[in-house]
């Protein structure tokens, strides 16, 4: 069976990658100042480093006790693991880091039920958690647990001690939140909305639509005759977008409508999309009720004005800016209907003066934000736990 969209997701991968930019690594030849020059140059030394704080299969300033506790459950989150644990230990919160995946290698698990009691212990080493006192997680599903992709007959014998070791401890996973007490606070959220893989993007533009958004002019179909009807008002050219959570997804990229053939566009939905002129693109980090919008010059580049992923950064300023308090009040709302409190939302705004939504992201790449705006996202979710006393704090 074949489906349209293949072929020209194809081209349009390696027409990213093939992009050169210049001075990527040298900072002092931008064209604007960000925020941390140092460490963009000395990237590697700074990542080495960080990345040695917190390589570890399980991390805690916690101990058990006799008594109640309320700590922060922190999964591993590649790049901002190090800020994370580092500000939560300064605003002396109690958390119990944990790499899932090394975890599972060296770590154990027991729950249990004797004499009317239940227990629900994990350890690793001297560290142990009992998950009644979690009251915070920040959650980074793990991508190592996961059973084979789209396994859902057992393998063959050689793989089958392998299938069902991934597959039990991504069970694991799947049952902690019933695990775990009633008013434990999930951020970015809960584990079946608060992650990419649960992205529901044509969803989410009802959603922009029903806060009053404005959302780019689309089309979700795969009838040949629908899709020319969109286009006789909005133009044969048009963004194809790959509506499917990750891993399947690939970049937008600017198709003919006039070359969609019929037999291909009817074997399943396709997302088409209208392009819009833009004068500048913004990354908006959304925690709990505070908003960081983070402006994106990517006209200023004539290899990132289609996609700022290109990443042209000695051309494409940002910066640390506001929004009107109408536009502020939308994305409160949006983020509460998609039932999360960490994420970053995609706009544009538009040549006709109008904010466009585009996506959110649960909870999206930040660690480039600190060097480029001073944004450290690990320092201001610290501060917001200590703020709302979601966590204890230590004596």
């Amino acid at each position: 069976m074949n489906v349209y969209g293949l072929k020209e997701f194809a081209n349009k991968v390696p027409e990213l990658l093939r992009k050169k930019t210049r001075n990527k690594k040298n900072p002092e030849k931008w064209s604007w100042v960000p925020a941390k020059p140092d460490k963009i140059k000395n990237i590697l030394k700074y990542r080495t480093r960080e990345t040695k704080a917190v390589n570890y299969a399980c991390m805690s300033n916690y101990r058990p006790t006799d008594k109640k506790q309320n700590i922060v459950l922190l999964f591993a989150m590649g790049n901002l693991s190090y800020s994370l644990v580092s500000h939560l230990e300064e605003n002396k919160l109690s958390y119990f880091f944990l790499d899932y995946p090394q975890f599972v290698v060296k770590g154990s698990v027991t729950v249990s039920t004797n004499d009317g009691r239940m227990s629900k212990i994990l350890q690793m080493e001297d560290l142990r958690l009992n998950l009644d006192d979690v009251k915070v997680v920040l959650w980074n599903p793990p991508k190592y647990p996961y059973p084979f992709t789209d396994s859902d007959m057992i393998p063959r014998t050689s793989r089958r001690n392998k299938f069902l070791h991934r597959k039990r401890w991504a069970q694991f996973l799947r049952e902690l939140s019933g695990l775990l007490p009633e008013d434990v606070t999930w951020v970015p959220g809960n584990p079946f909305n608060g992650s990419q893989e649960w992205q529901n993007k044509i969803s989410e533009y009802l959603i922009a639509h029903e806060c009053g958004l404005q959302v780019p002019p689309f089309i979700f179909t795969n009838k040949r005759k629908e899709l020319s009807k969109f286009s006789e008002q909005q133009g044969t050219r048009l963004l194809l977008r790959e509506f499917a959570s990750p891993p399947y997804s690939f970049p937008p990229v600017n198709i003919n409508t006039q070359h969609v053939p019929e037999e291909l566009l009817k074997t399943s939905p396709c997302f088409f999309q209208k392009y819009i002129e833009k004068e500048y693109e913004f990354r908006v980090v959304v925690l709990f009720d505070k908003i960081f919008p983070c402006k994106i010059y990517s006209q200023d580049s004539e290899l990132a004005r289609e996609d700022w992923r290109v990443y042209d950064d000695a051309r494409v300023k940002w910066e640390l800016t506001t929004l009107p308090e109408e536009v502020c009040a939308k994305i409160i709302q949006i983020r509460e209907k998609l039932g999360l409190l960490w994420c970053s939302i995609d706009l544009i705004y538009s040549k006709d003066g109008n904010y466009y939504y585009l996506e959110t992201n649960r909870p999206g790449a930040h660690y480039w934000l600190e060097l480029f705006v001073g944004l450290d996202i690990g320092k201001e979710i610290a501060l917001v736990l200590k703020e709302k006393k979601l966590s204890d704090t230590l004596t």
